[in-house]
């Protein structure tokens, strides 16, 4: 199976909500919120995707803004791969776009958030050069719904 790993194209918007369809995810939803980043104003999106046969089978979000400490940095979201797919080089084919797409724009880190229970993608961030920065919690408190 030839996979092409790249920017995606205004015409694959389709291609990207059936691919996050699938996933379960709702690329609509996602690509109108403003991205809950640590880095500030987003200057600029893209998505890097992978595709095979003109189905996409991986993409991932970047969100680049700027970090008034370092400047230029990106942020990664939204990160799928078929699952059929999971256990093949394709995440690391993935992550090694992204960081030729930060190189060439100049981009002074890379930054993302896993899910602590998602132990491989760590390890696939960890083999790609990615170092943990810090764990957060992740806390809410709920209140009861009010009828007006």
């Amino acid at each position: 199976m030839d996979i092409d790993v790249r920017l995606a194209t205004a015409q694959e918007r389709t291609a990207l909500e059936e691919f996050y369809a699938r996933e379960g995810k709702n690329f609509q939803e996602f690509s109108t919120k403003a991205a809950c980043t640590p880095v500030g104003t987003i200057q600029e999106t893209m998505y890097v995707v992978a595709v095979t046969d003109g189905i996409v089978v991986a993409a991932l979000k970047l969100d680049i803004g700027k970090d008034p400490k370092l400047g230029k940095v990106g942020f990664i979201q939204h990160f799928e791969i078929e699952d059929k797919l999971e256990h093949t080089d394709l995440g690391s084919k993935m992550l090694n776009k992204i960081i030729d797409i930060a190189e060439d724009k100049g981009l002074r880190a890379l930054d993302t958030l896993v899910t602590e229970s998602r132990q491989d993608v760590i390890g696939l961030h960890f083999e790609a050069g990615f170092k943990e920065d810090r764990k957060e919690v992740y806390l809410r408190r709920n209140f009861r719904a009010r009828i007006f």
